[in-house]
């Protein structure tokens, strides 16, 4: 592998800006209902667009942050007043600032851990932080797993840093803060770098009151922006930790319902979901770097999230996703370990060759992994249909039952309609538009007038996924009923 200069890397970086800014473009819509309804949904409510009893339970309980609802919030007004009423152009401005964020936080954590590197390493480094499949996606979510791993990898890099000044610490302190306000059970993840700092970096306890002050800071920043959201003094944070244990201890169950899933389920779906050849190696390095370099800070901070949200009987694959700028790191510091051994060394030419093939493969299934990602829609696409149907989109229809609508639903920001009408069967719903799922057109429908992601995406994700997925929704224009 070739070293890394300066000009390789500005040309990373360069791509990396591509890429994420075509990912913007193209990944609309949200991939979890929570990243919209708990979002967009909250600042729409604040600005007087929706009823507050249209919000999820969440919000009566007052166990949300307002953080991103205000700054969405922000942003919405800002548009509509200087650029655009757009809600595409809105949405689509608010996953840039994400991937703006995303972009500056990746270089500082880059310029920390590559002086650490090898080398021949630090090129594949710089690449996978950029350009890793799953990560330009990751980017440019305005969701809570997203902010709040970028917080949490922006204060990896200050306890990484060779300079700790007491600034250092503040910034540290602060980062965790905010990102245990946007997620708290990334709680365990901060405690478990801030213990890795003091027990195997063996930093002085003296850092510990100035982190403390950084993360008070952002308790401020969150109250602040939760009372004035809220209209009343709200800890938000406290609410959290105090449903979710009366929740854990059964005194007061949640009022959601749940799919309880095996605690080991997250193992398998990081290899499936991560793209097999790709996911299978992350996961096998993240076990080599257990036991090799168990010392490591990453290990200490993925481990112990990892174990809480397993012991969790609800699981979803998006609880993973704060970890996910861990990935590159893990990858390179496993396979520069590897490098090391006494075992690679003593590889045949033939097991050098055949490593060699495999990494090609691997480069050729990133690359696949990009393409989809980054021209898709996210989630099951609605809102893909909703920009092309324009103003159609409030007439639509819906042929789905009460435990399918709400994830083809498009919602009330981008134009849809005020309550989502199910039919149980399209063909005999007067109206011009239904969502259908693609691929199951019936005869009293004509050509698709739209559809939510491109049909060699549909063809290639159809053939990975081994049973239905909640995506690639079409809209059928359908004939008259006599």
């Amino acid at each position: 592998m070739l070293n890394l200069g300066r000009r390789s890397e500005r040309t990373i970086i360069l791509l990396a800006i591509v890429v994420h800014l075509i990912t913007a473009w193209f990944s609309s819509g949200y991939y979890a209902a929570d990243e919209h309804y708990q979002i967009i949904a909250f600042a729409q409510a604040k600005l007087g667009e929706l009823p507050y009893a249209a919000l999820p339970w969440e919000y009566e309980e007052r166990m949300r942050t307002a953080l991103l609802p205000v700054v969405a919030y922000g942003v919405i007004r800002t548009c509509r007043s200087m650029v655009s009423a757009d809600p595409f152009l809105i949405a689509f401005l608010l996953r840039s600032l994400t991937a703006v964020f995303a972009l500056l936080v990746v270089r500082r954590i880059v310029n920390v851990l590559r002086p650490r590197l090898s080398a021949p390493m630090q090129g594949p480094y710089v690449a996978l932080s950029y350009l890793l499949w799953f990560l330009p996606y990751q980017h440019v979510r305005f969701s809570p797993e997203t902010w709040s791993g970028l917080f949490l990898l922006l204060g990896l890099a200050g306890l990484l840093s060779a300079s700790h000044r007491t600034r250092t610490w503040l910034v540290v302190g602060l980062s965790f803060g905010l990102c245990v306000l946007i997620k708290p059970a990334m709680l365990v993840a901060c405690v478990g770098a801030v213990t890795w700092s003091l027990v195997v970096d063996r930093q002085r306890y003296t850092i510990v009151p100035r982190m403390l002050l950084g993360g008070l800071l952002a308790l401020v920043i969150g109250l602040l922006a939760d009372s004035w959201f809220y209209g009343e003094f709200t800890p938000t944070l406290w609410n959290y930790l105090h449903k979710n244990a009366l929740s854990i201890t059964r005194i007061q169950p949640l009022p959601v319902a749940v799919e309880p899933y095996p605690w080991f389920y997250y193992f398998p779906w990081i290899m499936k979901y991560g793209i097999w050849p790709i996911g299978t190696v992350l996961m096998g390095s993240l076990f080599w770097m257990t036991v090799r370099k168990p010392r490591s800070l990453f290990i200490w901070c993925i481990w112990p999230y990892l174990a809480m949200v397993s012991l969790v009987p609800h699981k979803e694959l998006r609880f993973l996703f704060p970890l996910a700028d861990l990935a590159p790191a893990v990858l390179v510091l496993a396979w520069e370990d590897l490098r090391n051994t006494t075992l690679f060394s003593s590889w045949s030419a033939t097991a050098q060759r055949t490593l060699v093939f495999g990494a090609w493969c691997l480069l050729l299934t990133n690359l696949i992994g990009l393409l989809i990602a980054g021209t898709t829609a996210a989630g099951s696409g609605s809102t893909r249909l909703a920009e092309e149907l324009g103003a159609e989109t409030g007439s639509a229809h819906y042929e789905a039952d009460n435990d399918m609508v709400w994830k083809i639903a498009i919602p009330t920001f981008y134009d849809g309609p005020e309550q989502p009408a199910v039919t149980e069967d399209a063909c005999e719903a007067r109206s011009t538009i239904v969502g259908a799922q693609h691929g199951e057109r019936r005869s009293c429908l004509n050509i698709p007038i739209a559809t939510a992601e491109p049909w060699w995406a549909t063809m290639v994700l159809g053939a990975y996924h081994w049973r239905p997925q909640d995506r690639g929704w079409a809209a059928y224009r359908v004939k008259p009923v006599k």
